[in-house]
């Protein structure tokens, strides 16, 4: 207790704000574990028709589970990638796995680093 008496506002809010953007990324970690597991193999021979596979371990996964993502989320990125059409073969609760692991990945990493710049740019002048 004598120790948080000892803090600033500004590094108790630091300290308050950059664990929530670890929990979110940590959550979008998990997601990629189950995607990977579960779906990230029908995703790729579907979308990919089995061209690519990021399917072998859990860091192409997080890059696999990104990209569909995009292309779930972006009518121009599924164009940029001709996937329109195989996108649509993909029920939607699996293409809303995708993105809601993308969402928590952009926001924990906003939030984190966020956190971090603040503290160390503005806050120690």
């Amino acid at each position: 207790m004598i120790f948080l008496n000892s803090l600033t506002n500004e590094q108790v809010l630091l300290l308050v704000v950059f664990p929530i953007g670890l929990i979110f990324g940590f959550v979008s970690f998990c997601f990629v574990i189950y995607l990977k597991m579960k779906w990230l193999k029908l995703v790729e021979d579907e979308i990919d028709r089995g061209y690519y596979s990021f399917s072998s371990n859990i860091f192409s996964a997080g890059v696999g589970v990104s990209r569909y993502a995009l292309i779930f989320q972006f009518d121009w990125q599924a164009k940029r990638c001709n996937r329109l059409k195989e996108r649509d073969k993909i029920p939607k609760e699996i293409q809303r796995l995708f993105i809601l692991s993308h969402i928590f990945l952009l926001i924990g990493l906003v939030i984190a680093f966020g956190a971090a710049l603040l503290h160390s740019f503005i806050f120690n002048r």
